[in-house]
Parts: C-alpha cells; sequence; structure tokens
C-alpha cells in the first residue's frame, strides 16, 4: 500500500502483484473488500468443505475487526484517540496496536527514518512496559497506511495456523503472505507486472513462509518541469519523491516488515534500497529504476525469473 503525507488517507492502487497463472476463483477461496481494496484468502489444504468455509469466515472477520482500529478516519478507532491526545498525555494501547506501532519505530530505526507513521511535525514515543503511547509535541499525528494492511494480513495467518491449515495464502491488493508449498512442492508463484504495461509479467519467483509486499509510482505521479514526482511523501523533507524508482518488491519474514520496507525502499531509491536489504537478515527485494534496470538482493538472484 502506498501513502501519502499530504493526503492522510491510505491510497490503495491496482494489485502489484498477483499470483502468477491465476485468472479463475479456486476452490476454498473467500474473497471480499477490507481497507478499501481486495482481499482474498486461499486454503489449499484438503478439508471438509464445511470446515474450510469455517476457516475463511473466521479469518476474514479477524481481519476485519483490526481494520476499524487503525481506521485514520474512524471518529471510534484506537487510532483516532491516539490522534486525540494531547502533548505528554499518555494512552494505553492493545496488543495489536502496540504491536504495528514498535514494529513501525523499529524500521524507522533501520531506514534511517525512510519510512515513518508519524505526519507534521513533532514526535511521539512508546512505554514498552505499560504498552502505552504519549504524544510528545503537537501537530504530529500517526497514519499506519504503510504498515497496517501487512500486519492485518499476519494476523489473518495466524488464525489459518490456529486452524492448524499449512498451505495457504492471503493477498490483500499486492500485500500477501504465502504459506506452504503453494500449488507444488516449489511454493507459492509470484509474478511482478510492469509498471509501465500492468497486463505484463516481467518477472517471477517462487515464496513459502514469507511475506510479501510490492510499493510503486505506477500512473501515481505528477509533473514538473524538473520531471516526474510520486504521491509518496519523502519523510525527511516533507515533498514528493522524485520518481527514479518504478517499483519495489520486497521479502520477508512477515508481512507488515515487507509492506512497511517497500514503501521505504522506494524511498531510498534502488541503489540505498539494495544496500539496506543486503544487511537485513532474511530479507529480500527486487528493485526496477525508472529505466527499467533491475536491482535483485543476493538471496534471490538465482531464484528470479525476467523471461
Amino acid at each position: 500500500m502506498l501513502k501519502s503525507k499530504a493526503f492522510p488517507a491510505a491510497i490503495v492502487i491496482p494489485a502489484l502483484l498477483f499470483l502468477a497463472g491465476c485468472s479463475e476463483i479456486p476452490v476454498g477461496t473467500k474473497n471480499t473488500i477490507l481497507m478499501d481494496t481486495f482481499v482474498s484468502v486461499e486454503i489449499k489444504d484438503s478439508l471438509d468443505k464445511n470446515l474450510k468455509n469455517q476457516i475463511l469466515n473466521k479469518t476474514i472477520s479477524r481481519m476485519r475487526s483490526l481494520t476499524k482500529g487503525f481506521n485514520y478516519f474512524g471518529d471510534e478507532s484506537e487510532l483516532a484517540r491516539i490522534n486525540s491526545l494531547k502533548p505528554g498525555e499518555e494512552l494505553l494501547l492493545s496488543d495489536e496496536m502496540f504491536a504495528v506501532l514498535k514494529t513501525s519505530r523499529d524500521i524507522f530505526a533501520k531506514t534511517g527514518g525512510a519510512f515513518d507513521v508519524a505526519m507534521g511535525k513533532g514526535d511521539w514515543k512508546l512505554d514498552e512496559k505499560k504498552h502505552a503511547i504519549v504524544i510528545e509535541e503537537s501537530g504530529v499525528k500517526i497514519n499506519l497506511g504503510g504498515i497496517a494492511k501487512g500486519f492485518i494480513v499476519d494476523e489473518g495467518i495466524k488464525v489459518l495456523k490456529d486452524a492448524l491449515v499449512r498451505n495457504a495464502i492471503i493477498n490483500a491488493g499486492g500485500d500477501m503472505y504465502c504459506m506452504g508449498q503453494g500449488t507444488d512442492a516449489k511454493g507459492w508463484k509470484i509474478g511482478i507486472r510492469d509498471p509501465v504495461n500492468t497486463k505484463k509479467v516481467i518477472a517471477s519467483f517462487n515464496v513459502r513462509d514469507r511475506g510479501v509486499a510490492t510499493s510503486g509510482g505506477y500512473e501515481r505521479f505528477t509533473k514538473s518541469e524538473n520531471g516526474k514526482y510520486s504521491h509518496i511523501i519523502d519523510p525527511k523533507t516533507g515533498e514528493p519523491i522524485k520518481i527514479i524508482t518504478r517499483s519495489v518488491t520486497v521479502v520477508a519474514d512477515d508481512c507488515a516488515t515487507a509492506d512497511a520496507l517497500a514503501t521505504a525502499l522506494y524511498v531510498l531509491g534502488p541503489k540505498k534500497g539494495l544496500a539496506l536489504i543486503e544487511i537485513l537478515k532474511k530479507t529480500e527485494c527486487v528493485i526496477i529504476d525508472t529505466d527499467g534496470k533491475f536491482y535483485v538482493s543476493s538471496g534471490l538472484t538465482d531464484l528470479i525469473s525476467t523471461e
């Protein structure tokens, strides 16, 4: 998911990642709309049809319940309560909100501030013992548009695992978690769409038991005398990013991390983004610049196909 600090609402674009070769709704799949995007949950295990439907419904229900708390514009949401705090006020957080904010803080540090859920000037802090947040200065608001969708996918996967499902996928508009062997022992085959011609697949690779997410400008940009600028905002400058990257795909242990890192790498650009991924453990990336050049991390070099 892409986000803009100038336009706080989470901006959803058509899925940039999709299951290569899938054109019909498979048996054992439930589709819905969450977070203003298309969400699909597919179970490949050989289970009783009724049991499979029960698990699918429970998974979707859990994911839907989480969207309410992360809603930036929901007056009654937990995020709204955070954003209504006065400087110095403390709010005890739900386990889910605390987990999202802690992950956000960790990725902020790892990326040198290239990923930041705070909008405006000012700062906030977490009390890890109390599981509480304090807004330290007025004028700062929290927007989880760059990480919440990935986290919600991860929580859906937890429901599947608790139900002893071993082979499944959740795809939320291109943010996904691929669990198990997929359609064969090689894992789930993921295709990356061409940022220029989104009907075309320009790369593919297989994934199992990992989260995957993509960030990209695609057709969403503005023009100026100095070139094209993305709707993604650089947290350090508060200005739109000049487009030097078409697409960033990140593979990580969980979808929340992949989601946030994909946005951060788009901000950093191909060279800095690839350098960061090479020092992070269990994390891979595919970055495509505006000239169509691929930057592939070492762990994916022998696995990706660009034919």
